[in-house]
C-alpha cells in the first residue's frame, strides 16, 4: 500500500506544480522626436539565458486595435508586435525576441522579457533598437529596460524618451492573481518602475486604450 501511494504522489506531483499558462502579447514602438542613443551598442550575447517562444507557441495578436492606432497616428512607428502562449510560475522565465533581418550577428530590434508570477507578474525588459552602417556591421543603439509590476489581463505602458512598450499578460489557463491588500492601489500594483516619460497623448479617434502608468518603485 505504501509503495502505491508513493508512486502515485510522484506520478501526481508534475501537475501539482505546473505553471499556469498565459497569453503574452508585446507591441514596442519608436516615438518621433530626439533619438536617445546608448552608450555602447547592443552587446552580441543580448539573448543569453534566454530563449524563443517555441514555434507551436504563436498566439493571436489581440491588440490589432493599439497597433493600428499608432501606425495610423504620426509620430509613431511600430517596431514589433508578437503574442504567444507562454508557461509562467514563480521561478523567472527569459524569453528572447527579435525583429528584422539579421546582420552582424544582430536584428533590428532583439530583447529580452523574464516574466515570473507570484502576486502580481513581475516583468523585465531589456531590449535593444539597432542600427546599422553602409558596410552592414552595427554602428548605435537604442536601449530600453525597465522593471514592471503587471496585473493579470491589464494593459501596460512603458515609456523611454525615443521608444514605448505596451504589454499584457492575460491568463488561459490561471486564475485571476488575488486581489491586493486593503489600501493597495488597484490601477497600478506597488513596486512598479514609474515610466521615463508621460504617456503619449491619444489620437483623436478615440486613444490606446491603456490604464495610466504604473507607480514608482518604494
Amino acid at each position: 500500500m505504501f509503495r502505491y501511494l508513493l508512486l502515485l504522489l510522484v506520478l501526481l506531483a508534475p501537475a501539482s506544480f505546473a505553471d499556469d499558462l498565459y497569453q503574452v502579447e508585446v507591441i514596442l514602438f519608436q516615438q518621433d522626436g530626439d533619438i536617445v542613443q546608448s552608450s555602447q551598442p547592443a552587446p552580441d550575447d543580448w539573448a543569453k539565458g534566454a530563449q524563443p517562444p517555441a514555434p507551436d507557441s504563436r498566439w493571436p495578436t489581440a491588440l490589432d486595435a493599439q497597433a493600428n492606432k499608432l501606425r495610423q497616428t504620426q509620430g509613431y512607428h511600430v517596431l514589433m508586435h508578437k503574442s504567444w502562449k507562454q508557461s509562467i510560475g514563480e521561478t523567472p522565465v527569459k524569453i528572447a525576441l527579435n525583429e528584422g533581418k539579421e546582420q552582424d550577428g544582430h536584428f533590428p530590434v532583439e530583447g529580452t522579457l523574464t516574466l515570473s508570477m507570484q502576486r502580481f507578474i513581475d516583468t523585465q525588459t531589456d531590449f535593444w533598437i539597432n542600427r546599422f552602417g553602409a558596410d552592414g556591421f552595427l554602428a548605435s543603439s537604442q536601449h530600453m529596460v525597465q522593471d514592471v509590476r503587471l496585473k493579470n489581463g491589464i494593459l501596460a505602458y512603458l515609456d523611454h524618451p525615443s521608444l514605448g512598450m505596451l504589454i499584457k499578460v492575460s491568463p488561459l489557463n490561471a486564475k485571476p492573481a488575488s486581489p491586493p491588500p486593503p489600501g493597495m492601489d488597484e490601477d497600478a500594483p506597488s513596486g512598479a518602475q514609474a515610466p521615463q516619460q508621460p504617456a503619449p497623448a491619444a489620437p483623436a479617434n478615440g486613444g490606446f486604450d491603456a490604464p495610466p502608468p504604473s507607480e514608482p518603485a518604494q
